[in-house]
């Protein structure tokens, strides 16, 4: 009988663990599955441009699995609760008596495999459930309470001190021609009703060979210099695989291993040696502390701040300055600039993410979980673990927060990260002919030549907002 091999953010044939060991147990050959599920989607706020990647990802993958004589079915699930029968529904179809499956770590996602391998062993169906997204399993790094962490630092020790002892997880091989089966590859459909993408293709290049080229070029000309680039949003500085993460079509293990090899020549790669390198493992790491986070302390991935305390303060309520935002009609040109890259692009600059972030939770002190939200809804790498960390940092909610009243300045972080207004020039074209200090403030200009400008004026101002923030709180009991 073969075995089904259920495809979800893991939409690659290298270096995937539930399909090599799939194609190393089954002696009559590998199925693979992969369930568009709208409604899931829909309720997890998935973006059209996410949709688009995946959808074109996954054609490749068709391909790639197909030159290894493994089908690769597409099922339909309209609602959360169709998933679980289309997968036990292809199974039984084909035969299988195992299905093999990469394990997911949000709440929703681990109960719905809980349930398969429920009614799959109430059918008589196998299961097992592989770890394959992150380098080191989550459960894994403990305190000396045997807690999860809350705090990076004491995480990022553990998680180098575990590979140290461990090693470092190997790069799984690809699979081999497996038995040629009388089973039709589905096509792959090009879009999604609900979900229309207005981002060209060309801009996101999609796939498993798309992602390793970036991230040779990646390790090969940027890596060395990523401490200092990463923080120039006008600069190719940074990896950009964050989407190919978020799909799948790379490892992190495949991140880390081309991280190793780029410093091959420190004695303790994961912590010495060029700063760019070291910066980016320990971004790796960040990325692996917010799934770790996620999976020891649920309610955040239940629209639950991390401090309890923190979900009694009162955020302002204020729709104009929530679409003002949006727009990126703020008047604070970083901020509009990135707001308008997240629109234009579907992804946004790291740096830019967190000054944008700031000033929502900050400055205009509107409930964080407005401005997380509207990312998922619009980032073609939405991570509901990376995204939700992220955003608590910025709105001091959550664990390893920025304390309270350390609230960036998005005009001096302008200054210091985008000095000659090349980013907000590109996304902000009304201040294309602004020059010197202006372009981050453009109230510093004279009032003639500000009334010239099809720019508005700021929302609210920059250090009584930042006042009132602080001690809002401060009042919170």
């Amino acid at each position: 009988m073969p075995a089904l091999v259920w495809f979800r953010s893991d939409l690659r044939v290298s270096d995937n663990t539930a399909l090599h060991h799939a194609c190393r147990a089954s002696h009559d050959g590998v199925i693979g599955l992969f369930v568009i599920a709208p409604g899931q989607w829909k309720g997890h706020d998935w973006a059209p441009v996410r949709v688009d990647f995946v959808l074109r990802t996954l054609a490749e993958l068709s391909q790639a699995l197909a030159a290894k004589n493994i089908p690769l079915l597409i099922a339909t699930a309209p609602t959360v609760a169709d998933v679980v029968p289309r997968v036990l529904a292809a199974a039984h179809a084909h035969r299988c008596d195992k299905i093999h499956f990469n394990r997911e770590y949000e709440i929703d996602e681990a109960n719905r495999d809980a349930a398969l391998e429920s009614a799959a062993r109430a059918s008589g169906i196998a299961t097992t459930g592989h770890a394959d997204q992150t380098i080191v399993r989550p459960e894994l790094l403990k305190t000396g309470d045997g807690g999860f962490y809350t705090i990076f630092s004491p995480f990022k020790r553990s998680w180098i001190k575990h590979l140290v002892a461990e090693g470092t997880p190997p790069i799984l091989p690809d699979p081999r021609p497996q038995p040629k089966l009388d089973v039709s590859p589905d096509p792959v459909p090009e879009s999604i009703s609900g979900f229309s993408c207005s981002i060209p293709a060309s801009m996101w290049p999609a796939g498993e060979a798309a992602a390793k080229k970036r991230l040779r070029w990646f390790a090969s000309n940027a890596i060395t210099d990523y401490k200092v680039s990463r923080d120039i949003p006008s600069l190719d500085g940074t990896s950009r695989l964050s989407p190919h993460l978020a799909s799948g079509s790379v490892s992190p293990r495949q991140c880390l291993a081309a991280a190793l090899v780029a410093n091959a020549a420190s004695t303790s790669p994961f912590d010495t040696g060029p700063a760019g390198i070291v910066q980016w493992i320990s971004e790796l790491i960040w990325r692996e502390f917010y799934v770790a986070v996620m999976v020891g302390f649920p309610r955040v991935a239940r629209h639950r701040a991390f401090k309890p305390a923190t979900e009694r303060i009162r955020w302002n309520d204020n729709p104009a300055h929530l679409q003002a935002w949006k727009a990126g009609q703020t008047g604070v040109p970083i901020v509009d600039a990135g707001m308008r890259q997240l629109q234009g692009e579907g992804w946004m600059h790291n740096r830019v993410r967190m000054i944008t972030a700031m000033y929502f939770s900050k400055n205009l002190f509107l409930d964080w979980r407005l401005g997380e939200k509207h990312f998922m809804l619009n980032l073609i790498d939405g991570s509901l673990a990376s995204n939700n960390g992220g955003w608590q940092w910025s709105a001091s909610t959550g664990t390893d927060a920025a304390p309270y009243f350390r609230i960036f300045n998005p005009v001096t972080q302008s200054e210091r990260f985008d000095e000659a207004g090349d980013y907000i020039r590109k996304w902000v074209p009304e201040l294309a002919r602004v020059q010197g200090d202006a372009i981050h403030d453009p109230s510093r200009l004279p009032v003639l030549l500000r009334s010239t400008l099809d720019y508005p004026d700021m929302l609210v101002d920059l250090s009584t907002s930042r006042a009132a923030a602080i001690e809002a709180f401060k009042a919170a009991p």
